[in-house]
């Protein structure tokens, strides 16, 4: 008898736990969901409100409310919307768990929640604080895959986090060290991979959560395994709505932009949605601005000045006076090339490598040189014969500084490198690695991951090892350093396999 009394005590508290779960994937919420997805941020709030004033113990909509705050604060950059961010997503993260039970979802959005917060904490500069918190994401999502060991969606943010531990560049390794993960870019997009390609029934919220994985696995694709069309084709399929989805514009942008196809990037950029119902994303102006300069275009001064003048943030205002100094100075305007430049110390931080480098050019007062910068641009725009043609006829005799006679010959070695002429292209990237390996610039580095890439691609992974490896010897070059190192990293880690 008294072993039947704690059975059934033992059952009562397990149903009344698992009635004390409050998790509603109701339309509304899933709406919401759409709509972050869609930086539709004002109506999400709305709707999430409306919710959790008719259910506020709904821990669904407590995590898209968070996930909507976490998102606006990451876009927009605001110092007094971060500080609510700070006592807003802890105290969500409590109520979550108070209320969401021992159910699967409970620590899934503790652990995701934690996970961009982590992220937007980086932006920051709170980097103690973003790695403890990225840190308690691993795991915490962990923890939840033990327990519910087939829930697929613990997949992403551990997947990422695993992806990227291995190719972190040392100045960040001791957030690495804090995680208590081992690192593994094989064992990362193979998580990414089970979650994203599952056949799983058809479930509003459950299709929210595998879309996410495949955004994370297009673009770890690209950024990591430079797996430019494997990346593309999943971005691809992950962002036809672009023309009623700014996140979508966003990224297809970007993702083109990286690749070279500016011509596409500016349609979408120009014809991306607009309205109230979005956040105002200031970013796509910059990426306007970059592109149509890319193309030499005379109105890209207008987009750079509008990101500049508008976005009241902290990243990539640096880069975006460094550009429009450069767009004044092809154009001929040598005075305001240096009254933009003047400005580079007195506005953003120094938290991206674009930054970094406009503040460094900005300190040594370098000029570049026209038809150097001009075929730059162009490369970086896709505009490969373009390019050539500001180098065609000329020699390292042509240039009087040092840095440019290094970039001319790394310059031809990445213009024959698209071009495919690849006996060519190394011969170049020799010669840079040559004359640059003792100066403080980033073309012997560049230039080692070039030729390992080009040895990767033909399957040659003694020599593209051994390029990689010592792409990661050149200490006295100092730009660009962070976004190098991970790319020789994420490669040593590829061919080593």
């Amino acid at each position: 008898m008294f072993r039947l009394k704690i059975t059934f005590v033992l059952l009562l508290n397990l149903v009344l736990s698992s009635a004390s779960a409050k998790i509603d994937f109701n339309k509304n919420c899933n709406q919401a969901f759409d709509d972050i997805f869609s930086l539709k941020l004002p109506k999400a709030n709305e709707i999430l409100n409306a919710e959790l004033e008719k259910n506020p113990q709904n821990a669904y909509a407590l995590y898209l409310q968070g996930l909507s705050e976490v998102v606006n604060v990451f876009i927009n950059e605001n110092d007094k919307s971060y500080k609510k961010l700070q006592a807003s997503i802890p105290d969500k993260i409590k109520k979550i768990e108070k209320y969401g039970g021992k159910s699967q979802y409970t620590l899934f959005f503790k652990g995701q929640l934690l996970f961009y917060y982590g992220v937007t904490q980086a932006k920051f500069d709170d980097f103690f604080y973003a790695g403890s918190n990225i840190r308690d994401s691993y795991i915490t999502l962990k923890n939840n895959a033990s327990k519910y060991p087939a829930f697929l969606p613990n997949n992403t943010i551990m997947g990422v986090i695993e992806t990227f531990s291995g190719t972190v560049p040392n100045s960040y390794k001791w957030i690495i060290n804090m995680f208590g993960v081992k690192a593994s870019l094989k064992k990362g997009m193979k998580r990414l991979e089970n979650f994203a390609n599952a056949n799983i029934p058809y479930s509003s919220h459950m299709e929210h959560f595998k879309l996410e994985a495949k955004i994370f696995q297009g673009g770890l694709y690209n950024l990591v395994l430079h797996n430019e069309k494997k990346g593309w084709d999943l971005i691809n399929n992950c962002t036809v709505n672009w023309r009623t989805n700014l996140f979508s514009a966003y990224l297809r942008s970007s993702f083109l932009i990286k690749t070279g196809e500016i011509e596409s990037a500016i349609e979408i950029l120009t014809n991306s949605p607009k309205g109230p119902e979005y956040t105002d994303l200031k970013f796509l102006d910059y990426l306007l601005g970059v592109s149509k300069l890319s193309r030499l275009d005379k109105d890209a001064d207008k987009y750079l000045l509008s990101y500049i003048t508008h976005f009241k943030g902290r990243n990539y205002l640096k880069s975006a006076l460094q550009k429009l100094a450069w767009f004044y100075l092809i154009n001929g305007d040598f005075t305001n090339y240096q009254l933009y430049m003047a400005k580079i110390p007195l506005v953003g931080y120094e938290f991206t490598d674009e930054d970094k480098q406009a503040s460094k050019n900005a300190a040594a007062k370098y000029i570049p040189n026209i038809s150097l910068l001009r075929s730059r641009l162009l490369f970086d725009g896709g505009y490969y014969d373009r390019a050539f043609r500001e180098l065609e006829g000329k020699s390292t005799k042509n240039y009087a500084e040092k840095r440019d006679q290094v970039e001319f010959i790394y310059r031809l070695g990445r213009i024959n490198q698209k071009q495919n002429k690849n006996t060519l292209a190394i011969n170049y990237f020799d010669k840079a690695i040559a004359a640059g390996k003792n100066l403080p610039y980033y073309y012997a580095m560049a230039s080692s991951i070039e030729i390992a890439t080009i040895y990767e691609s033909s399957n040659d992974l003694v020599l593209a090892k051994k390029y990689y490896t010592k792409a990661l010897t050149f200490s006295k070059n100092k730009e660009y350093v962070n976004s190098l190192e991970q790319r020789a990293k994420a490669g040593l880690s590829r061919v080593s396999k």
